[in-house]
């Protein structure tokens, strides 16, 4: 793929422009439950893609659990997607970084690649996908994403 059709690090779609986002669903790594984004229609969801190996991942992960605490009662919720094959490596990723959200295990990606083509690159992690309470996607973000860029991203969308 040329450099032109790779999707950049930031991007944005505009309301009427927005790909719905596919439901991911699937058991939880913390093994308290299963993970719905369907059943968190009505929110805005930031969909956060790490893994426990990933340095970038692990440098984010804080940031990402304070805006879900700090904006929660707002309407927002963040999932992970966590690619380790073990989900031990998984669990401890989430413990020594203390996750305030819950995060769907999903080790062979299969869940990642119903994504809509050209919305994000899954080929590498982090990333991260903004979507609006109509269950479409506002943004992603490929690498990690700061606390700032990330209520930027997701304060427009939120209810007033």
């Amino acid at each position: 793929m040329d450099d032109a059709r790779r999707p950049g690090p930031l991007k944005s779609f505009a309301p009427a422009d927005r790909p719905a986002m596919p439901e991911l669903a699937g058991k939880r790594v913390d093994g308290d439950g299963r993970v719905s984004l369907k059943e968190l229609r009505g929110k805005v969801v930031v969909v956060n893609a790490w893994a426990s190996w990933c340095g970038p991942c692990r440098a984010e992960a804080p940031g990402l659990s304070r805006v879900h605490e700090e904006l929660q009662a707002k309407g927002l919720r963040v999932v992970g997607v966590n690619a380790d094959v073990s989900v031990e490596a998984a669990r401890a990723f989430e413990k020594d970084t203390a996750l305030v959200y819950p995060s769907l295990h999903d080790p062979r990606g299969r869940q990642l690649l119903r994504l809509p083509k050209g919305v994000v690159s899954t080929v590498g992690y982090p990333f991260t996908v903004v979507v609006d309470p109509e269950g479409r996607i506002a943004a992603t973000r490929i690498g990690a994403i700061g606390e700032a860029e990330l209520k930027k991203l997701v304060t427009p969308l939120l209810p007033s």
